[in-house]
């Protein structure tokens, strides 16, 4: 596997397992929804930010470590 692809990978797993988390934490808090459907749309919608900020976050501080 290419590095790059790896290095996205692996940065969009982390990501969206701390949203995951983050989400079920919530979740757990304020009460489950009636239907599974609505935890798996919760935990998605948290989950997807999160991933997308992780690996945004590591390409930038790449960028900054080769300047």
């Amino acid at each position: 596997m290419p590095l790059l692809v790896r290095f996205m990978l692996h940065h969009l797993i982390a990501g969206f397992a701390v949203g995951a988390l983050a989400a079920i934490s919530l979740l757990r808090h304020s009460g489950f929804p009636q239907s599974w459907i609505g935890v798996w749309l919760y935990v998605f919608s948290l989950g997807a930010p999160f991933a997308l900020g992780s690996l945004a976050t590591a390409l930038a501080m790449d960028a900054e470590e080769e300047d």
